[in-house]
């Protein structure tokens, strides 16, 4: 019984911590059910108001499935610079639920779809908080990270990314498994541990 009371605790407290480090970005890898109808595309793209991928907002967002690269999570990733018409650079955000001066990790992946050659310099604008910065070496057919962390200034904060190069064609700059998670002490994460086992040891005696 006392082991039976040990494992509950630990699932507890991990479950505790998993919570705390939750993907904040809605649908990060692009992998929802659309909501709305499809604007156009092919046998293995289409491409969709921003209101139709759930999380989003921003220009269109157009959606590839079994093409090169591969979709690191799950089967879909989106390219940033969409189908459709667009006098302006495209972009697409999403605001989520921060705490002032709480820290964290931001991460995604990313790839060019024509390649970084001479007649194809992609590039895109990546913002969220404090952080702003352009990326351009990416190539095609093949993913890259980009990991960054940043302090929030309030209680919501936006993520923008935005096309520089092509700035309103529709060819370039794929993007895929976009996350943000909060950074926890590692003291804190034991306290959250402590403070399940001792939880579940209270309502023993209770019961005893």
């Amino acid at each position: 019984m006392k082991n039976r009371i040990l494992v509950l605790g630990l699932l507890l407290s991990t479950s505790w911590v998993t919570s705390v480090n939750a993907n904040l970005i809605i649908n990060g890898g692009f992998e929802n059910p659309t909501t709305g109808n499809r604007l156009g595309g092919g046998s293995d793209w289409d491409y969709y108001a921003a209101a139709s991928v759930p999380g989003w907002e921003g220009d269109n967002i157009e959606l590839w499935t079994g093409r090169q690269p591969t979709a690191i999570e799950g089967q879909r990733y989106a390219e940033l610079n969409a189908h459709g018409n667009n006098s302006g650079a495209w972009s697409i955000f999403q605001t989520f639920d921060t705490i002032a001066n709480q820290t964290y990790d931001f991460s995604f992946i990313y790839s060019a779809r024509r390649g970084n050659t001479e007649i194809s310099d992609e590039a895109f604008n990546v913002s969220v908080d404090n952080l702003n910065f352009n990326l351009s070496n990416h190539v095609a057919g093949s993913w890259l990270t980009s990991s960054n962390r940043f302090i929030a200034d309030s209680t919501s904060t936006t993520l923008r990314f935005t096309s520089i190069t092509p700035y309103s064609g529709t060819y370039g700059n794929f993007l895929d498994k976009i996350e943000v998670t909060a950074v926890v002490p590692e003291p804190s994460i034991l306290a959250l541990f402590s403070l399940g086992l001792a939880g579940l040891g209270f309502a023993r005696r209770r019961n005893s």
